[in-house]
């Protein structure tokens, strides 16, 4: 364990980034900051199983709005591979944009996305869903800062 402050070996801490993306909390431990570890990934795994619990939009980037749904999708993918696994059991295939698949599944990926909207819990869904992406995305970069030394 690096002293607090003092800066790791930058494989180190690449390792950690990647580990920390992979699996939320993993890379504070790798930087041997296990309560923080413990802390964050329960968190941010709390939220993401709240957040698929009550029907949470896994966004899809629609052509007709790119922009936003490509931050959506931004949002969602800040969890790592755990997303991936989330869009196979929903959708039945790891999917991030309704283009990327071919014309005649377009319509079911539609109506699996409008079903999980009309759900009364959806909305908080969504919300547990991308706040532990983003919360995640936050804590790489946490993971970087105590990495070159400049938080404790």
């Amino acid at each position: 364990m690096a002293a607090a402050g003092e800066a790791v070996s930058m494989p180190r801490q690449i390792g950690a980034l990647v580990a920390g993306w992979i699996l939320p909390g993993a890379g504070h431990a790798v930087l041997g900051r296990y309560r923080r570890a413990v802390l964050f990934g329960v968190v941010v795994l709390g939220s993401f199983g709240m957040g698929l619990a009550h029907d949470g939009r896994l966004a899809l980037r629609l052509p007709e709005d790119r922009f936003l749904t490509t931050l959506q999708v931004v949002a969602n993918v800040g969890v790592g591979p755990l997303d991936a696994f989330a869009r196979q059991s929903v959708y039945g295939k790891a999917v991030w944009a309704v283009g990327e698949v071919a014309t005649s599944e377009r319509e079911d990926l539609r109506r699996i996305l409008r079903d999980r909207l009309r759900s009364p819990l959806s909305a908080y869904g969504t919300a547990y869903l991308w706040t532990a992406g983003l919360m995640n995305l936050l804590l790489l970069l946490d993971l970087w800062d105590i990495g070159r030394g400049r938080k404790p």
